[in-house]
């Protein structure tokens, strides 16, 4: 089963660029009932592997600006490690491990979902006229900031909310921002996943299994972009982490 997840995000990632953390840490708890800690670790590891290999092509292509990653990182590791470091200090805690963990979780899927899904409509891009305006040092830093802390204590929302804080603000060619988006996410989920696998909280096992299907997934997502419309995926993306939002949030708002 973990395989085959592995598979269908991969897919869905090559195709899209977007909902392998959204859709692979839900599916850890939802389905195989994993603890939601080791659950969170083991994405972020799973995570690491597959965007530094999508970094790397990024760099080999000459789409990456490195400034602004590095800039991004400088914000967005020590507030992933922050928090990070309040979930595992609170792994006894079972009301913060099986209620609040699951409850935040749900807010962010809730908040990725509807931003998905408004990209997809196409009313939450950048226009093609529009001049190129860069974001200041300061202002990569914080947006890095608010991404690493969503990741440090989920493991999702990351890029998709620092993509949509990037569009909304500023605009930055497309190309541009996928290969930054990825390359910092590869950077950020490095680092957490290596909080998270010191204190014991990655299943390797089950990550390699994960892997296993996700590198040929996303083979076969990147050559599925020609035939598919990405426009209909990328609502059903949507609304599927919208449900799952609301699945975890209503199971544990009223604990």
């Amino acid at each position: 089963m973990a395989t085959v997840a592995g598979l269908i995000v991969g897919f869905l990632v090559g195709m899209t660029g977007m909902g392998g953390g959204a859709l692979m840490t839900p599916f850890l708890i939802l389905i195989l009932k994993m603890n939601p800690v080791t659950a969170v670790g083991t994405d972020l590891a799973f995570a690491a592997v597959t965007k530094i290999t999508g970094g790397y092509q990024h760099w080999r292509q000459h789409t990456l600006r490195l400034k602004p990653v590095l800039w991004m990182a400088l914000g967005s590791i020590p507030a992933s490690l922050l928090g990070s470091h309040y979930i595992i200090s609170r792994v006894g805690n079972e009301y913060v491990v099986q209620h609040l963990l699951p409850l935040l979780l749900g807010i962010v899927l809730i908040v990725v979902g509807i931003l998905v899904v408004l990209r997809a409509l196409g009313w939450l891009r950048n226009k093609e006229n529009d001049p190129v305006i860069c974001p200041q040092p300061w202002s990569f830093i914080l947006i890095g900031a608010i991404g690493g802390l969503l990741v440090g204590l989920t493991s999702v929302g990351g890029g998709t909310i620092i993509m949509a804080l990037l569009m909304i603000f500023y605009t930055i060619p497309a190309g541009q921002l996928v290969a930054m988006d990825v390359s910092h996410g590869a950077l950020l989920a490095l680092f957490t996943a290596s909080t998270y696998a010191f204190s014991g909280h990655v299943d390797w096992s089950l990550t390699i299994w994960l892997l296993i299907g996700s590198l040929p997934g996303v083979w076969l997502g990147a050559r599925a972009v020609k035939i598919i419309p990405q426009r209909t995926v990328r609502i059903a993306l949507g609304i599927l982490l919208l449900l799952a939002g609301i699945n975890l949030f209503i199971n544990n708002s009223t604990i």
